[in-house]
């Protein structure tokens, strides 16, 4: 049991406002691309702005969809939509047609944030959901009687508006929306109160305890949990700077590393190999820049943790979490020797493994069981009540994962118990690819799974039984097209057996 657990009741966005009182003139944010900075100063007037905007215009606790790349204007914009209490839905902004209909449909939003990208690909698939308005981050975009009507942020910025109190009133309101329902195996709403990801937030912090200010380099999208918290939040909240970029490309980041002074990286194992292999290449000496790595996502290889080592002079540690639960493991880099561990539980989490079968009981040190994680910012809940209530077991959390635990403490992954897929460290849900098959005329049933790849995990195949009308009539590249012209590059099957039975 953790006792003495101390957290301060306030929303992430307090926190930096009062930043942005101390550190006026210090940069929150980077872009990568261009090396354009604001200040903390600029980002509290312009997130003001923002949430100033929508409540003169009436949105108020009413869910907005947020779907953008890593720029300044999207971190603006979220946290505008913090400070107005209206909920961000975050919605991957790869996410396409199938997909986001899925997500979005019957959830009554009539507002969006998108960057230009996503609007000029999803536009008319928003309006068919009832989004009425649309404001673009960043670039121009087309619009037509069939898209939903345009605001411009940087029309927004131009403007006055009515200032009005940034106060959260309850911190149990719900704060920010996410997908990827892991433990229920299916494309479902995660809510998150302000205070549930205000605590996941210093409870990441007090662990980390960076003895450095963070200039953090933010890959993973800010619409998960890699992104948003490790990458994003934590960093500002250690009074540091995000460096937002928007496509992975290993080249451009060593050409930034020491132009920006990045001395800080949270992504999944796949982008540290490409870095490192990119540094290799490069025989510079890059001793002195990056003193901590966090990686997290899919299993990190102990030659990446090694050759990491050996580039940095720093450790590169694991963490573990989920769409549900935030961040609740993390290896301390003094133990950054252990190799293939999850770590411990962070500050204010805890954690028991039980026979997957019962919950109520333990298994012994060593022993593989199912992982259950109880912490003060776990989720709210899902929108379906059943699939909430099967997702815990008195006040724990059932991740679905089965670890192992050694003498230290320390954890170790071994498997899933849940249905779900992982490519590049991308969560799939079999079950939402199978939806998609279900809607082609000729599919009675099917079935995927994911075929092993030590580069990327796992690949996404599908067993189908076609109607008997159909049979001779129609081709498995069919049905790989039908599937990959709806679906996100990471959800796309390679293949598609056609069998008799299931």
């Amino acid at each position: 049991m953790i006792e003495d657990i101390s957290f301060i009741d306030k929303p992430i966005f307090k926190f930096f406002d009062e930043i942005s009182e101390k550190n006026p003139d210090q940069c929150s944010l980077i872009q990568l691309e261009n090396y354009h900075c604001i200040t903390w100063h600029r980002m509290k007037i312009l997130s003001d702005k923002i949430a100033d905007f929508l409540l003169e215009n009436k949105i108020m606790e009413s869910q907005i969809l947020f779907s953008a790349h890593n720029t300044i204007d999207a971190v603006i914009g979220l946290l505008g939509i913090m400070k107005s209490n209206n909920i961000a839905v975050l919605v991957d902004p790869l996410t396409i047609s199938e997909d986001l209909k899925m997500e979005v449909e019957d959830k009554n939003i009539k507002f969006s944030f998108v960057s230009w990208q996503f609007y000029e690909r999803e536009a008319k698939t928003l309006k068919e959901l009832g989004i009425e308005q649309s404001l673009v981050l960043d670039g121009q975009v087309k619009e037509s009687e069939e898209t939903p009507k345009v605001i411009y942020f940087k029309d927004i910025l131009s403007k006055n508006f009515t200032t009005h109190e940034k106060t959260i009133d309850n911190l149990e309101n719900t704060s920010v929306i996410m997908y990827y329902a892991g433990i229920a195996g299916r494309t479902l709403q995660t809510y998150h109160s302000y205070k549930g990801l205000s605590y996941a937030v210093q409870a990441l912090s007090k662990t980390v305890s960076f003895d450095f200010k963070p200039n953090s380099l933010v890959i993973a999208p800010i619409t998960h949990v890699l992104g948003l918290q490790v990458s994003l939040l934590v960093p500002l909240f250690n009074e540091g700077t995000a460096i937002m970029l928007q496509r992975w490309d290993p080249k451009i980041v060593k050409n930034s590393i020491k132009n920006l002074n990045i001395n800080f990286m949270s992504a999944a194992p796949m982008s540290f190999d490409s870095l490192i292999d990119e540094i290799t290449q490069s025989n510079e000496s890059f001793k002195n820049t990056i003193k901590l790595g966090i990686s997290a996502g899919a299993p990190l290889k102990p030659e990446t943790q090694e050759k990491f080592v050996k580039i940095f002079d720093a450790p590169l540690v694991q963490s573990y979490g989920m769409t549900e639960s935030w961040v609740v493991t993390y290896q301390p880099k003094e133990f950054s020797y252990v190799k293939n561990t999850l770590g411990l539980p962070i500050y204010g989490a805890e954690v028991k493994i039980v026979d997957p079968t019962d919950p109520e009981k333990v298994v012994n040190k060593g022993e593989t069981g199912e992982l259950l994680v109880k912490a003060p910012w776990l989720m709210k809940g899902y929108e379906d009540n059943e699939e909430t209530k099967k997702a815990f077991h008195n006040d724990y959390l059932k991740t679905g994962d089965l670890v192992s635990e050694d003498d230290k403490g320390f954890l170790y992954f071994k498997g899933v118990k849940k249905r779900m897929l992982k490519y590049k460290a991308y969560p799939i849900f079999p079950k939402d690819i199978e939806n998609v098959l279900l809607r082609h005329e000729a599919v009675k049933s099917a079935y995927v799974y994911g075929e092993k790849d030590p580069d990327v995990g796992d690949l996404p195949v599908a067993k189908v039984i076609l109607k008997e009308e159909y049979k001779n009539k129609i081709k498995e590249e069919d049905l790989i097209n039908y599937v990959n012209s709806k679906v996100a590059f990471y959800k796309k099957i390679r293949k598609v057996y056609f069998v008799d039975s299931l």
